[in-house]
């Protein structure tokens, strides 16, 4: 079980930065006497490794500055660190070059901040906590729900109790086998990760395991999705249109735009989806087998409307904290949260 940072000491005039550093975005969101201000953007830290210092202090400079920031990192799990402790460290050191005048302090899996130094020395004590600050700041709101938080690859499902999270996982491999952790995300998931065939002409047809196709282009192409979130890069490289996404999920089935109507195309679309939505619904009902909860499904993040189809197949209302109310807020929830948390630390 965890617990909220004590809150006991507000001071609401302190300006906060919060990140959230992952392998394939960065999300940033600054409080400050004048209110929220949420930025974000996509980063292929496996492509731009040498970037990221920049990177960080390019977004520092649109959000203005702030004497604390708050981290939480997953970009470690990524493929160009050999472990999570180089990555880990990696990042924490671009932090350090990026904000050199900012005081950090690292978010863990215990529930609270610990200084850099702390963080390398142990990595895994910090690596992958995003969701354990979103939770706890949902907790507040929600003394019993199912928090469910999808973005653009993954999704997490955390049980509240009580105004408790009680997550039986912490690391990566415990919350996948635990039903806590989803492989499945609104934009990057590729189609052949979500289904082995799909339904055409009548019958069924294998898909190809080759990258055409992803779950961007499925909600895209269902009106699920607006073009404005749809920040993900495309399979073949062409903008992220109905059009393109039609013509991108024909190649599925190895076929094209010419070979197959836009109805059997948006066919193939729908059924990719409802698929999606099992597995979610799937893994809410597992850890919901083994965690009693009288509340609703709380839906955060860009995929929020999954959670809410996969809330309804098992009957559950579906809800959206007051915290992230607004889109930006929903889409950064762990930049949010951290800030938040932060702010009102006793010692800030």
């Amino acid at each position: 079980m965890i617990r909220e940072p004590s809150s006991s000491h507000l001071q609401s005039n302190i300006t906060v930065t919060g990140w959230d550093i992952g392998g394939v975005n960065l999300k940033a969101a600054r409080l400050s006497a004048d209110g929220l201000k949420v930025i974000h953007q996509p980063f292929a830290i496996w492509q731009r490794r040498a970037d990221l210092a920049e990177a960080l202090t390019q977004l520092s400079v649109q959000l203005g500055p702030a004497p604390q920031a708050a981290v939480t990192i997953t970009a470690e799990l990524s493929d160009t660190f050999r472990t999570k402790r180089e990555g880990i460290t990696f990042v924490l050191d671009a932090l350090l070059a990026a904000l050199p005048q900012t005081e950090l302090h690292i978010f863990g899996l215990d529930g609270q901040f610990h200084p850099p130094g702390t963080a390398c020395e142990q990595p895994l004590l910090v690596a992958a906590a995003n969701w354990l600050a979103t939770a706890l700041l949902v907790a507040r709101e929600f003394a019993d729900c199912l928090l469910v938080d999808i973005g653009s690859t993954t999704a997490d499902i955390i049980p509240i109790r009580g105004g408790q999270v009680v997550a039986e996982g912490r690391t990566d491999p415990e919350r996948l086998g635990r039903g806590e952790l989803l492989y499945t995300g609104a934009l990057r998931t590729p189609v052949y990760a979500t289904v082995q065939r799909v339904p055409l002409w009548g019958g069924w047809c294998p898909v190809s395991a080759e990258f055409f196709a992803t779950a961007q282009d499925v909600h895209l192409l269902l009106g699920d999705l607006p073009a404005t979130q749809c920040t993900s890069p495309t399979a073949d490289g062409r903008p992220a249109t109905p059009e393109f996404a039609a013509e991108r999920l024909a190649r599925v089935v190895c076929a094209d735009s010419e070979m197959l109507s836009r109805e059997e195309i948006e066919a193939i679309a729908r059924y990719v989806a409802q698929e999606q939505v099992s597995q979610i619904s799937q893994a809410m009902a597992q850890v919901m087998s083994r965690v009693t909860l009288n509340g609703p499904a709380v839906a955060v993040g860009v995929g929020a409307f999954l959670a809410e189809a996969a809330a309804a197949r098992l009957g559950l209302d579906s809800l959206r904290p007051s915290a992230l109310a607004s889109g930006e807020a929903s889409l950064a929830a762990p930049a949010v949260a951290v800030a938040r948390l932060l702010r009102e630390r006793n010692n800030v």
